[in-house]
C-alpha cells in the first residue's frame, strides 16, 4: 500500500545492483511461511530450473548451498507477513549464511515491525508520500495531470479527499480510479462526504478508501470480487 514491494523492485532492478551481485533472487513470501516453499523458490530463481521432483529440505537447502557459494547475492523476501519461532527463520537462512560472501544482502519487505524483530533487520521505515507530492500524484492517477486538469473547483474538492487518504499511494489510486470516471462535482462531493470514511481508526487506516472503492462496483463485479476471496492465495 505505501509503496514498500515498488521500493524494493526499483532497487533491485537498478542497473547498479544488476552489475554488483552475481546472483539475485526475488521471492514472494506472503501469508504463509512455507520453509520448504520458499527454498524451492530460491533456488529456483538461482538455477532458472524447475525443481519439482526435490522434496526433502536438507536436498533442496544443500542444492541452494552449492548453487550460491562464493557469490555475492541480493534476497529479496517480499511481504513477510507473519512472524513465527525465531528457529523457523534460522533453520531457512541457515544454507545462506553458510555460503554468504562480503557484500551480500538478504532484503525483507514487511507491513509488521515483529517481523523485522524476529529476523533481527536493520529496518527502515517508509511514511506516506509529503502532502505536495501526494496531491500531484493523487492528481495524475485521475487527469495524467498533477494540477487536477485546471480545474479549481474539483481541485478543492480532490484536495479535501486527497487529506483522508494519509499520504498512502495504493489509497490514491483506488480513490482516483472512482473519480476519473465521473468528473462531476456532485459525484466527487458525495465521495468526499461518505459515511465509510468514519470508520478510519488510525494515521495509516486506509480500509476506508478500499471499502468505499468496493462498494461502488457494479454488483456483478462485487459477486466476482467475494468469489475470488473464497480461494487461498
Amino acid at each position: 500500500g505505501v509503496g514498500k514491494t515498488t521500493l524494493a523492485r526499483l532497487v533491485f532492478n537498478d542497473p547498479k545492483v544488476q552489475s554488483y551481485f552475481e546472483v539475485r533472487l526475488w521471492i514472494c513470501v506472503s501469508t504463509r511461511f512455507d520453509i520448504d516453499r520458499l527454498t524451492r523458490d530460491m533456488l529456483e530463481c538461482a538455477c532458472g530450473n524447475r525443481f519439482d521432483e526435490l522434496t526433502i529440505l536438507d536436498t533442496l537447502q544443500n542444492k541452494l548451498k552449492d548453487e550460491l557459494v562464493s557469490k555475492r547475492f541480493l534476497l529479496v523476501l517480499d511481504d513477510m507477513w507473519e512472524e513465527h519461532d525465531e528457529s523457523q527463520w534460522h533453520l531457512m537462512v541457515a544454507p545462506l549464511n553458510c555460503c554468504m560472501v562480503k557484500g551480500s544482502i538478504i532484503l525483507v519487505t514487511t507491513r509488521k515491525k515483529s517481523v523485522a524483530k524476529m529476523v533481527n533487520a536493520t529496518d527502515i521505515y517508509l511514511q506516506g508520500l509529503d502532502k505536495d507530492a501526494f496531491l500531484s500524484f493523487f492528481s495524475t492517477c485521475i487527469f495524467n495531470d498533477p494540477n487536477f486538469g485546471r480545474n479549481q473547483r474539483l481541485r478543492n474538492i480532490g484536495q479535501q479527499i486527497a487529506n483522508k487518504l494519509k499520504g498512502n499511494p495504493l489509497a490514491a489510486k483506488t480513490v482516483s480510479a472512482l473519480l476519473k470516471k465521473n468528473l462531476d462535482v456532485r459525484y466527487w462531493i458525495e465521495i468526499r462526504d461518505s459515511e465509510e470514511w468514519k470508520s478510519q481508526s488510525g494515521p495509516n487506516d486506509i480500509m476506508s478508501a478500499l471499502r468505499l472503492s468496493y462498494e461502488q462496483m457494479p454488483f456483478h463485479l462485487q459477486r466476482c470480487f467475494l468469489y475470488c476471496a473464497l480461494f487461498p492465495e
